[in-house]
């Protein structure tokens, strides 16, 4: 079960970090500009604007540097880490990617703003949403982690159940 929480870890936040670069790179400049993401750059040039994929490139890269090294830490830690700490630190990978996303995407989509006047910001908005919801949810898990913990070991305590080191409950 471990390891399969290890591999939807992993793919979680690689696929967001793939999908962030995609949209801040592509999907995010065509659909704001209305325009396909060549004519956009040569516009964007025309008008002395900047664009750059490096953003998205850091954001994927660093997304799967640190889904990579999640899973490390969670399968080096093996039954010293707690898992409700193991979905806390994953959970927080993904919220901060929504902070990291939008530093790493302004600079094109400002791009864009700046050259377009009639620019659909709410197109690029549509799309984006989504990564900003599961960051959202993902906020929500890491606050929930530690006090799901919490009220559960006061329940054991309480009844006197103890979990073993194999996570099954003496009978």
């Amino acid at each position: 079960m471990r390891n399969l929480f290890i591999a939807a870890g992993v793919l979680s936040i690689v696929a967001y970090a793939v999908v962030g670069a995609f949209m801040m790179n592509l999907w995010a400049v065509e659909a704001a500009s209305e325009v396909p993401l060549a004519t956009a750059i040569a516009d964007m040039k025309a008008a002395g604007q900047f664009y750059t994929p490096v953003g998205g490139y850091v954001f994927a890269t660093v997304g799967i540097a640190l889904a990579l090294m999640w899973a490390f830490m969670v399968i080096k830690a093996g039954a010293i880490l707690p898992a409700w700490a193991a979905v806390m630190l994953w959970a927080g990978i993904l919220t901060l990617g929504a902070v990291s996303y939008f530093f790493n995407s302004f600079g094109n989509l400002n791009s864009v703003g700046d050259t377009y006047a009639d620019w659909n910001a709410d197109a690029a908005w549509a799309l984006e949403r989504p990564l900003y919801q599961i960051s959202f949810a993902a906020l929500c898990v890491a606050l929930a982690a530690p006090l799901v913990a919490f009220f559960t070991s006061r329940i054991r305590k309480r009844t006197g159940t103890t979990p073993q080191v194999d996570g099954t409950t003496p009978s």
